[in-house]
């Protein structure tokens, strides 16, 4: 059976000699794992749409169901090309991908999240502060999902003063661009914030994000 699905690529890797194997979020089936089938091979057609951070519509075949769908076409919606040239909010936008993908199962549709995302993506093209945008996406992202964090720190189990606390429920509740631009949040506040969400997510994830390490350059 063929679907039209609105997707975003979370990441992807090489099946086979030319495939890639791609982890979509989709806005009709959540999050799923698909085949580009020649996506590796030079000047192949499906090699743009199966980047990481692409939004684009696709057209899958499913065998049977709950079989590995298969790409049979594609037209980028978006390219983020842009966000490309910036590697700092690149790595911004792939961990938000990352986060999605390590706290979301397959199969379960979300239209929030597919909106939360998408929208990280693209404040993250002018972002003056990518992790800014990244806490901020976070911060919504464990609402959105169930994981109260405001409820963890109230349960001391993370030590902060009111001051991390008023700016941690700023950043969950503001718009993207307006976190943008608070100038009360110096750059030691916001290493401090990333710090206090990395600390939760050790408790829900049982590897170590990488986003920590491209967000201390």
């Amino acid at each position: 059976m063929y679907y039209n699905i609105n997707a975003l690529v979370l990441n992807t890797k090489t099946a086979a000699e030319a495939d890639k194997h791609a982890v979509l979020y989709t806005a009709e089936l959540g999050k799923i794992s698909a085949i580009f089938p020649g996506a590796k091979k030079i000047k192949a057609k499906f090699a743009a749409a199966s980047e990481p951070v692409t939004q684009s519509r696709l057209m899958v075949y499913m065998a049977r169901p709950n079989a590995r769908p298969k790409v049979t076409a594609a037209k980028i919606s978006n390219g983020f090309l842009t966000l490309r040239l910036n590697w700092k909010n690149f790595a911004a936008a792939q961990a938000c991908s990352e986060l999605l993908d390590a706290l979301t199962p397959y199969d379960a549709q979300n239209g929030q999240k597919y909106e939360l995302l998408l929208r990280a993506w693209t404040l993250l093209e002018t972002a003056q502060n990518p992790w800014r945008i990244f806490s901020s996406f976070a911060l919504r992202f464990l609402k959105l999902s169930g994981y109260n964090f405001v409820e963890f720190i109230k349960t001391g189990n993370l030590r902060m003063n009111n001051y991390e606390y008023n700016a941690i429920c700023t950043m969950a509740t503001k718009c993207g661009q307006d976190v943008d631009c608070l100038i009360d949040i110096d750059i030691s506040l916001e290493n401090k914030i990333l710090a206090y969400i990395d600390k939760y997510l050790e408790f829900h994830v049982s590897r170590r994000l990488s986003y920590r390490i491209f967000s201390n350059l």
